[in-house]
């Protein structure tokens, strides 16, 4: 570990020159310069930096920084928290939006659609308190129109509960 350590941290170098000969003859020649250290280091003393600078401006200019929304939709709210289906130990966290159409989660790493559901399908919403993880903590169970139930978590759950009550109402 200590060697791991020293190698990511001060990093390695070597350079070797290789001939090969053959009955006193040389053939080939190699010229070989090795470097392994950690990025941070390389980036230290300047070997990776065009590379890094390449590597971020494309992750910059290849990030998605929000979903893509369907025609006339607007987000009223959006807010990360955690969703279960089943209400079950399976939270899963994400970024939640609530449109003017829809409600519905999104993973921004993968630009995934978690869930949605759409206002209409909603038939009740109720903010329930309940433990989780040996804690109390104030939840929303969200009944569809198809029997199923979701539940929703997050720190500003309140205003989540009335933001949407007030847009399917107001639909």
């Amino acid at each position: 570990m200590e060697l791991l350590d020293r190698l990511l941290n001060k990093g390695l170098v070597l350079n070797a020159d290789v001939l090969i000969t053959v009955a006193g003859v040389p053939l080939i020649g190699l010229s070989l310069r090795l470097l392994a250290a950690g990025i941070e280091t390389m980036l230290e003393y300047g070997i990776f930096e065009q590379f890094d600078q390449s590597t971020r401006a494309w992750a910059l200019e290849h990030r998605v920084t929000s979903p893509t929304l369907m025609a006339e939709e607007e987000t009223k709210m959006n807010f990360f928290g955690s969703y279960s289906k089943d209400q079950g130990k399976a939270w899963n966290y994400g970024y939640m939006y609530l449109t003017n159409r829809r409600i519905f989660g999104w993973h921004k790493a993968f630009n995934k659609i978690l869930y949605e559901i759409a206002l209409k399908d909603i038939l009740e919403v109720v903010l329930v308190t309940n433990v989780h993880e040996e804690k109390e903590r104030k939840e929303l169970c969200i009944k569809i129109n198809n029997n199923n139930v979701l539940w929703i978590h997050s720190p500003d759950i309140e205003d989540v509960h009335d933001a949407l009550i007030s847009k399917i109402y107001s639909e």
